[in-house]
């Protein structure tokens, strides 16, 4: 209830930068299904043989994220460099997922990143995957004008998503209208 609660009120802000109606924001997440996980990564000798959660991005609407210890691991991918996001006692790190970057028009975009292993320490988080749509499909949204992305049922996209993960491709690529976005 307190991560639906979170999305609810992050919304607004989000809203206010794409130019859009709060409401419509607040609703494609408002009474949707969320899903959680809780990863324990074990210390490893041997890091650079191992990798703790492959280069991936999250395929949902909004990731939220609490690293239950202080040990690093999770890495953000900019310009081909990995960047390390330490953990902040009590923060979470909030990802925007794929169907976000779709709702949105491209003007949010999810994150690729993984997670490596410590030599010392094991790691635990707890993530909670905020999920999104509109009437039951992934679409841009209208006010923001021409879209950049197919729209796509979320149970067929889900799918796509899944395949795509296994196949080490990312979905929301192939369901690009127009190559800049």
């Amino acid at each position: 209830m307190e991560m639906s609660d979170l999305t609810t009120r992050l919304m607004p802000f989000m809203a206010s930068d794409l130019g859009v109606e709060q409401e419509t924001l607040v609703g494609i997440f408002q009474g949707k299904r969320q899903s959680v996980a809780f990863h324990y990564y074990p210390p490893c000798p041997h890091p650079d043989k191992v990798i703790g959660i492959t280069p991936h991005h999250d395929g949902l609407g909004l990731t939220l994220l609490l690293h239950v210890d202080e040990t690093p691991g999770l890495q953000v991918r900019r310009n081909g460099t990995w960047y390390p996001v330490n953990p902040l006692p009590g923060a979470l790190v909030i990802n925007v997922g794929d169907i976000l970057q779709i709702l949105t028009n491209g003007m949010y975009k999810s994150a690729v990143h993984r997670v490596v292993a410590d030599t010392k320490k094991g790691r635990a988080t707890v993530v909670m995957f905020q999920h999104a749509c509109v009437a039951g499909l992934v679409k841009p949204l209208p006010e923001l004008g021409e879209a950049a992305y197919k729209a796509i049922e979320k149970v067929e996209y889900i799918k796509g998503n899944f395949r795509a993960l296994a196949e080490g491709t990312w979905f929301v690529d192939s369901l690009k209208i127009n190559q800049k976005t």
